[in-house]
């Protein structure tokens, strides 16, 4: 890992020493001449004798012949590094795809290149197979025999041998085809094998590079992978049963609770006695609610749930749903508005579980909006044989922070555990909701400033009625 810092950091710390030899091998004629020069004493240097002339010119060009072979040297030494460095970078790439056979072979066929993937999935080592193998070995000789019939009658000529393998890659045409291998310890086993062509700068082959994928162990791994699919769904029903007999134990006693609650509050009890019995019987109720959300989560989650398509009016089904919980919101002191088109025709769906959303929403808005309004908005439009229907629950309540909600329409999420002590609740409705409207086909979104309020916005497109 730590070579090729070193390599490439190699030709800056040799700049110094490149230098120093320069200047060493440029002294030697300088200081040469210097002396003949001073022992000669000419009136000027153009009068020295022809042959010390000779002599100096000789030596300035031995000395500049030596640094240009010098030079020629250094460059061929980094340029034969550099090669070894990406070469050996290569190698590490190849050796580390070791859930593919690449297997590199000259333009005859044999065998140049095997790597780690390669030694893996046929169980041969790379030594025993470059330069003494061609790709050929490894298939089936019935299987290339049968692919040699069908390329010979394509092509219009003969294809025999490495050809097989050739043929369509050396064309530029790609060649993507499953075949069989032969382990080395012979057993057989069905790969998917690509082959490109491998060229120079001028365009030539020089050879071809095949990558092969074992389609065995793909195949393995899908099998696992649905087995724990069917795990997964399994135990999707087996919680969805336990649930629904869960809730038929719990339910049965919680009705006959709520039963001697009613009938208590018929008697004759003073104010405190009253009040602990409409407390018990609130609770109970409650309990009752949450169930059949647990229940109704578990069957959306399992894909059980089915939804009835029936028809009904939107316009009705969001003044129903402003009907029950107009009086709770002017107890509290809320304004309730609510806004519908002038018309809108009757669609299919299910009208029950629309209202079950809606009514979540409503219930969450009233909830958490100490003052202010809840505004419950209807929006339509025509989109031929169908209708985009948007409910938008509006608040101006204690709102939410991005981070919220991220999570919003998780099971049993609330903003913090402070909103669950103050508020109550167990958040299964948003993701009951959110599942609801995924079986519609449609969504629901949110937008929420805290401390300024929220808008919830559910987005379905049903058929007209």
């Amino acid at each position: 890992m730590n070579a090729e810092p070193q390599a490439s950091a190699s030709p800056a710390r040799a700049q110094p020493g490149a230098l120093g030899t320069t200047l060493a091998v440029l002294a030697v004629p300088a200081l040469v001449s210097w002396i003949l020069i001073l022992a000669l004493k000419p009136d000027s240097p153009a009068r020295l004798p022809p042959a010390v002339l000779l002599f100096i010119l000789v030596l300035w060009l031995s000395a500049l012949v030596f640094l240009y072979a010098r030079r020629r040297l250094d460059l061929q030494a980094r340029m034969a590094e550099a090669r070894d460095s990406q070469q050996r970078l290569l190698k590490a790439i190849m050796d580390a795809a070791t859930e593919v056979a690449l297997i590199a072979t000259d333009a005859q066929g044999v065998i140049q290149l095997f790597n780690t993937g390669a030694e893996q999935m046929l169980g041969w080592k790379a030594r025993d197979v470059i330069h003494r193998m061609t790709a050929e070995a490894f298939h089936l000789p019935e299987e290339t025999e049968v692919r040699s019939r069908e390329l010979s009658e394509a092509l219009g000529r003969p294809i025999r041998g490495f050809e097989v393998f050739s043929a369509l890659p050396e064309r530029g045409l790609s060649e993507v085809r499953t075949w069989t291998y032969r382990h080395a310890d012979g057993h057989l086993f069905p790969i998917r094998l690509a082959i490109t062509a491998l060229r120079d700068r001028h365009g030539s082959i020089f050879g071809y590079l095949g990558v092969a994928q074992d389609l065995q162990s793909q195949r393995a791994r899908e099998s696992s992978l649905e087995a724990r699919a069917q795990e997964a769904q399994e135990a999707a029903r087996l919680k969805s049963a336990f649930l629904a007999t869960m809730s038929h134990e719990i339910r049965t006693p919680m009705n006959a609770i709520m039963a001697m609650s009613r009938y208590l509050l018929t008697t004759d009890l003073d104010e405190e006695q009253r009040e602990i019995t409409e407390i018990g019987r609130k609770a109970a109720r409650n309990l009752l609610d949450m169930l059949d959300r647990v229940l109704d989560l578990s069957k959306a989650e399992a894909g059980g749930m089915s939804l009835e398509s029936s028809p009904f009016s939107p316009i009705v089904l969001t003044q129903d749903c402003a009907a029950l919980w107009r009086a709770d919101a002017t107890a509290k002191g809320l304004a309730f508005l609510v806004a519908l088109p002038s018309d809108v025709p009757p669609v299919l769906g299910d009208p029950l579980r629309l209202r079950q959303v809606v009514n979540n929403l409503l219930g969450n808005a009233l909830k958490f909006t100490a003052q202010g309004s809840i505004t419950l908005r209807l929006l339509s439009e025509d989109e031929g044989s169908a209708l985009r229907l948007r409910w938008a629950v509006e608040d101006t309540g204690i709102g939410m922070a991005p981070t919220v909600l991220q999570r919003l329409f998780r099971p049993f999420t609330q903003a913090d555990a402070g909103i669950t002590r103050q508020y109550g609740g167990s958040g299964l409705g948003l993701a009951l909701s959110h599942e609801l409207m995924h079986l519609m086909g449609g969504s629901i979104h949110v937008e929420s400033t805290p401390q300024k309020g929220t808008t919830f916005t559910v987005d379905v497109r049903l058929p007209k009625a």
